[in-house]
This record gives structure tokens, sequence and C-alpha cells, in this order.
């Protein structure tokens, strides 16, 4: 069968995995992404230029921090799972991994970053604060200058980006060799970075580089979803029944978005910690479908979740494009106003997403699949449009 047969014909026949097509499914999976990517994308919308009277609603909401520290979790959680059950089936192929990334990965962020080249050629200023860091964007570091806060602006978000691709350099080889250890790994990987984080908060202070340096490139977080695919996986199974339990859960919902609206303020050398933790309770309880408060398993969740890569890159441009036409634009009522705006911009980077992903980033995925030896999709019961799968992540 070849990989658009695979990608059209085939579904899971239980939520979670197949057993004749050998494809999984994590439900709900695409429901946090879409999550993670509309938070960023309001945090960014709501501190722009005309959000008008919201305008300090955005400054004061961590939406935007910890939507990015969701894609953390979600990203480590469903990498590590896919590549411990590659490890069930054979040995995992490092090779075959990278270029799965290099498929998934650069053909958006390559393009994204030549338009805007092109756009601010187009300027005749530096209003895009161009500069020599630009290779730190290219070379996928752009997690270096956003540190120093020397951040291009609409590139500069590139930098979670950056920490990921860094954090895969490494995190296969791991998996791959750590055999009955990776649990153990895990967990020191976690706790090395977590204490030294605090202790350079509490010696150095916030500003400083070292500081800095781990709360931007957060590698731990993307640890704390591989210790959950790790559990889930099948290790200490009585962990997995708490975290499904019902009160577990609506204790877990409660703070993630008390946390996320800013009605929950936590230190912040501890605060992305604690908010990756609960995100992968949420994760776990969504996945496992037993004691759902929320239910993220839905056509619209699955949606903007499939093209919340997209959305996550290109907004900043649309943003700084869009606007500048608005500004010889007045209405009376300013809130109204701001609202149209908000919505606007949600409305245009949505729709440049889904055409990203039909035409630009679906010819790669679907090749990527003759690299795949586990494969994942995000078919749900009533919608046979394999398009594409959980491992078509950031």
């Amino acid at each position: 069968m070849s990989c658009s047969q695979i990608l059209y014909h085939l579904e899971p026949e239980n939520p979670v995995t197949s057993s004749k097509s050998g494809i999984i499914y994590l439900p709900g999976l695409n429901g946090f992404r879409a999550i993670a990517a509309v938070s960023v994308l309001v945090s960014h919308i709501l501190q722009s230029e005309f959000s008008g009277p919201i305008l300090n609603i955005g400054f004061r909401l961590p939406l935007g921090e910890f939507g990015v520290t969701l894609f953390f979790v979600i990203s480590g959680f469903l990498i590590t799972y896919l590549l411990l059950r590659e490890r069930e089936i054979g040995e995992i192929s490092i090779s075959w991994f990278y270029f799965r990334r290099v498929l998934r990965i650069w053909p958006l962020y390559y393009s994204y970053i030549f338009i805007w080249l092109i756009v601010w050629m187009f300027q005749g200023d530096n209003k895009f604060g161009f500069s020599r860091s630009i290779y730190w964007y290219i070379f996928f570091s752009a997690n270096i200058p956003f540190i120093f806060h020397q951040s291009i602006l609409v590139i500069g978000h590139l930098w979670s980006i950056g920490v990921e691709e860094q954090f895969y350099i490494f995190w296969p080889w791991v998996v791959k060799f750590s055999r009955n250890k990776l649990f153990v790994y895990s967990w020191f990987f976690f706790l090395s970075f977590f204490i030294l984080k605090i202790l350079f908060w509490y010696f150095l202070g916030k500003e400083s580089f070292s500081y800095r340096a781990l709360s931007v490139t957060r590698f731990h977080c993307l640890v704390v979803g591989a210790i959950g695919a790790f559990h889930y996986n099948g290790f200490l199974v009585i962990v997995v029944s708490w975290i499904s339990n019902r009160i577990t859960q609506i204790a877990a919902w409660s703070l993630f978005f008390l946390i996320g609206l800013g009605f929950i303020r936590i230190s912040a050398p501890i605060a992305h910690e604690f908010f990756a933790f609960i995100s992968l309770v949420l994760i776990i309880g969504q996945i496992t479908a037993r004691n759902r408060i929320i239910n993220l398993e839905n056509s619209v969740f699955n949606f903007i979740g499939k093209i919340s890569y997209g959305i996550y890159v290109i907004h900043p441009l649309i943003i700084l494009l869009i606007t500048p036409l608005l500004k010889g634009v007045k209405m009376g009522n300013v809130f109204l106003w701001s609202l149209i705006y908000c919505l606007g911009i949600s409305i245009v980077t949505i729709v440049l997403a889904y055409l990203s992903f039909r035409y630009l980033e679906r010819p790669f995925l679907i090749y990527k699949l003759r690299f795949s030896k586990v494969l994942s999709s995000n078919v749900n019961g009533t919608n046979n449009d394999v398009l594409l799968r959980n491992g078509f992540t950031r």
C-alpha cells in the first residue's frame, strides 16, 4: 500500500492503537496543540498596537509563555512515546528520525524566513531589526539572541522551535541506548536542570545569563513529556490510573486555566515546571478517555491542532503586515473595533496556516511516511481523512 493510501484509507480500530494496521492514535492530542497555538496567537494579538482597550490584558495574561511550555510537553510526550514503540519492534533508526524532523520542520520554517527577508527588503528600512543574528535563526539557534533580549522582530518567536530541534539532537540517542534506565535518566535530567535553574535564580538573579539560559532553553519541560510517555507506555500503570482519576482531572483543569489566565501566579523559578506537570496530567487523562472533564476530541480542535505549527510560525508577520493597513480606519466604538481587529487577525492566520498545511507541508508529510516505522494518526471516529498524524507536530 502506498503512503497516500495509508493517509487516506486506514483508521485505527480503537482510540489508542490498531492491531491490524499498527497505526497509533492518541485522542485529544490535537486539542492540546490547538490550545497551545491559540494561546500564543491571542497573547501576541493582545500585545499589538491595535488591541485597544484590551491591550493591557494581553500584557498581563501569561497565555503565550505557557502555551509554548504546553507545546514542549506535547512534543516530548509524543516523540518519546513513538520512539519507545519503535524500540519495541526493533532498533530505533536515528538517521530516519532526523530525516523525519527535517521533512516536518524545515519546509515551513525556511519558507517563513525567506518570506520575511523579502518583506524586509521591500520595507527599505531596518524596521524588522535585521542584523547578523539572522544566522542564529538559520541554524535553529534563535533561543540564543532571545536569551540576550536581542531577538529580531517577526522571527524572534522561532526560538522555541530552535529549543526543540536542539533537544532532539541528543534525545533519540538517549532513548535508544538507555534501555531500562530511561526512567531514571529522565528524572535525573529534569531534576538537574530544575535545581540548577533555582540556584541560578537565587544566587545570580533573574536577569543573569545562566538563569535566562535555562528559563528559555527549557529542555527539562520536554523531558516532563518524556516522563509521561514512559508511564503511559506501561511503566507504573498505577500512576496513570491516579492521573486519570476524575478528582485529579478536575483539579488539573482548574489549575491549568487559573494559571494560564493569570489568576494564580506561580513563582518564576518553578512556574513552567509546575505548569508542565499539570499539562502532562491533562494530556494523559485526555488520551486514556476515562474521566474526561473537557473532551478535546472534536472536529474544531482537530482542525486547529493539525495546522497549529503553521499558526505558530506565521502569525507575527500577519500581525505586523495587517496592523499598518488599519491605521487610517476609525470607529466610534473602540472596544468593538479592537474585537474586530483581534478576530480578523485570527481568521487570516488560520486561513493562511491551512493553506500552508495543504499546499506546502502536506507533500513533505506524505513523503515522511516512508521513513516511519511506527505510524500515528489523528483520525477521529467520524472522519477517515488521516491528514496527517500525531507525529506531524513540532
